[in-house]
Formats: structure tokens, C-alpha cells, sequence
């Protein structure tokens, strides 16, 4: 439970840093850009490697991170962009009439994503043949600082207040902990590791989604020397933490 609710600080700390000092649309994109970079990397170095040690076939590997990068898809498609740090750059170009009317659309999707970040914090130690590997949280957390403070800066241009920015973008983060807890409940019920493999791997199929939509929006509208360089350096970072 403990990180989870780092997680939710993390995105709670983005937030205020979004009505206290603000940022630059270009720090904002190194720092999404670098996030997405950690999402890619311990689903490459982390998750997938130990699904495989503990069993799971190639192709189950392959059917549920399709299936979680799918089910993203859909969402950001049919419903909503699924994160709003991932999407900063589409969100500048909207008129604040416009945020007002899918501000529904908004709570759906991201719901949706914060819940699968807590499902994948509680998870993630029952993962580990070995020690506990913190990547998984280190991860999320960190991916949490810009979509807090993307979300956030959203309402404020959506003419919310200032307090009641920084409290809707908290209220929508409770999500996180509603993850932790479904993710915990799964635990309890005594799946076995292979099923609970399946779900983590599921999980990893939108963070792959969230990396490679964030990289690819920002570098549309910005240098993709600049953007790639953040990435990158995201990807070595979490690659090196065990």
C-alpha cells in the first residue's frame, strides 16, 4: 500500500508544481518524454524477462502485451486520450469549450489507466523469483509526476481555479489506490503465478502504448533529437535499477 500511495504523492506533487511555479511546454516534454522512456524499459528489461522465467510461453507473451497495448488503443480511439501527459501537446491546441465538453470523456479513460498502475504496483512483488525488483514502482511513479501536472495544468485551462485544479487531479489519481486494491483482492484470491504473469504482461502492453503515443506526439511538434535524447536516457535509467 506504501507505494501506492507514493505513486499517488508523485502525481499529486506534478500537480502542484503545475499551480505554484508551472513549467515550460518544453520542460513538460522532457519530462514525459524521459517517463516514457522508463515505461518501454522495464517492460523490456523487467517484466517480460521475469514473465518468461516464471514459465509463460512466447506466444502468451505475445497475446497479452498485444492485448494491453490493444486495449489502450481502443480507448484513446473510441473514447479518449488515456493520458493526458502522453497527449500535451494535442491538449495545447484545444479551445477551453472544448475541454469542457469531454471532461467525461477525460475521467473515463484516465480512471482506467491510473487503475492499471496500481494493479501493476501490487502485483509486482509476486513477480520477482528473487529480491524485489522496485523498477515496477519507480516506473510509475515517476510517470506520475507529468501526468499529474499535464492533468492539472488541463483543468486550470479548462477554467478551473487553482485549488480546485490541484484537488480534481488528486480526485481522478484516487483511481491509483482503487488499482492497488483490485490488484491486491487478485492476490488474495490465490490465482496462480502464470495468471497473475498474464495480467502483469497485460499491464505491460499499455505502458508500451503510453511510450511510444507520447514519443511520437511530442516529437510532431518538437525536435526529435531533443525528445529522443529524454527517451532514451529514460530507457537506460530504468534498464540500470535493480
Amino acid at each position: 500500500m506504501a507505494q501506492s500511495l507514493a505513486a499517488y504523492v508523485s502525481a499529486g506533487l506534478g500537480a502542484a508544481l503545475a499551480v505554484s511555479i508551472g513549467v515550460s511546454h518544453r520542460q513538460l516534454c522532457a519530462l514525459i518524454s524521459f517517463a516514457a522512456g522508463t515505461l518501454l524499459s522495464v517492460t523490456l528489461f523487467h517484466i517480460l524477462p521475469e514473465a518468461k522465467e516464471n514459465g509463460l510461453s512466447v506466444a502468451s507473451l505475445g497475446f497479452a502485451l498485444a492485448s494491453g497495448y490493444g486495449l489502450f488503443f481502443l480507448i484513446s480511439r473510441y473514447v479518449f486520450h488515456v493520458c493526458p501527459a502522453c497527449a500535451a501537446s494535442h491538449f495545447e491546441h484545444q479551445s477551453e469549450s472544448k475541454f469542457k465538453n469531454i471532461f467525461f470523456l477525460l475521467a473515463i479513460a484516465l480512471t482506467i489507466h491510473s487503475i492499471m498502475d496500481g494493479m501493476a504496483i501490487a502485483l509486482s512483488p509476486h513477480m520477482s523469483q528473487g529480491a524485489a525488483d522496485p523498477s515496477l514502482f519507480f516506473t510509475v511513479a515517476i510517470h506520475k509526476i507529468p501526468e499529474g501536472l499535464a492533468l492539472c495544468a488541463l483543468l486550470m485551462k479548462s477554467s478551473f481555479s487553482r485549488t480546485k485544479a490541484l484537488l480534481g487531479t488528486l480526485a481522478f489519481e484516487l483511481s491509483t489506490l482503487l488499482g492497488w486494491t483490485i490488484g491486491h483482492g487478485m492476490i488474495g484470491l490465490e490465482m496462480s503465478v502464470s495468471w497473475l504473469n498474464l495480467v502483469m504482461v497485460h499491464i505491460a502492453g499499455g505502458f508500451v502504448y503510453l511510450a511510444f503515443h507520447a514519443a511520437i506526439n511530442e516529437i510532431r511538434d518538437h525536435s526529435p533529437r531533443f525528445i529522443l535524447s529524454f527517451f532514451l536516457l529514460g530507457l537506460l535509467f530504468m534498464a540500470l535499477v535493480r
